[in-house]
């Protein structure tokens, strides 16, 4: 798909953000490696990304899977996410990156301290060497009513590509949505997971990354 740098996936639970990371890797695994770092226990990606692996003429040999246990884990394994990079690798996927926030602190002031201070700058220094990088945010009901990535503002102030998928409201498909340089949202293209497993991507033919 031609995604460079660092790039931002959120939206609602089900809406398709990790098909899509899957479908990033999948196209990766053809000719380099990717590491895909887990951070909330859901093991249902696997199997996705084995089929979509396959069918892309990918290996999944060239695809490094870590599952961490709780958010101590989740940040560390981020954080030494530079030593494990080898020159074959290409991508690195974070599902949740919200997953490092310590959920439990109770000081709203220090509350994200380890994504703003320590990861979002240790991923951005991962792709000045070269490797993509893709982020999953879980959403938050803020106010009551409003669902938004937690810390989102901080976090589209690093990255290249800050990409939203809502589901359709009629049909199987999401919507994958970019915000242009007038700040408003730009249909990018379509997602759906087919009966086989395989994930389709069709972008809009206007789109450039």
């Amino acid at each position: 798909m031609g995604l460079e740098g660092l790039t931002h996936i959120w939206g609602p639970a089900g809406s398709g953000k990790t098909l899509l990371a899957v479908a990033f890797a999948a196209d990766e695994s053809v000719s380099s490696a990717v590491e895909w770092i887990n951070t909330d226990g859901k093991m249902s990606f696997v199997k996705h990304l084995r089929r979509n692996v396959k069918a892309c003429g990918g290996k999944m040999s060239a695809v490094t899977t870590f599952v961490t246990l709780d958010y101590a884990q989740s940040r560390d394994c981020v954080m030494n996410v530079a030593s494990r990079i080898t020159p074959l690798t290409s991508l690195v996927v974070v599902d949740p990156v919200t997953r490092v926030i310590d959920m439990a602190r109770l000081n709203p002031t220090l509350w994200g301290q380890e994504l703003i201070e320590e990861v979002l700058p240790t991923l951005a220094g991962v792709v000045s060497s070269g490797v993509k990088v893709v982020v999953i945010s879980e959403n938050r009901v803020i106010d009551g009513a409003i669902t938004c990535p937690v810390h989102h503002e901080t976090i589209k102030q690093w990255v290249d590509h800050d990409l939203a998928v809502r589901r359709d409201a009629i049909g199987p498909y999401s919507t994958i949505i970019g915000t242009n340089r007038a700040g408003l949202e730009v249909p990018l293209g379509k997602i759906k997971l087919l009966e086989t497993g395989i994930v389709e991507v069709s972008l809009s033919a206007s789109v450039r990354w």
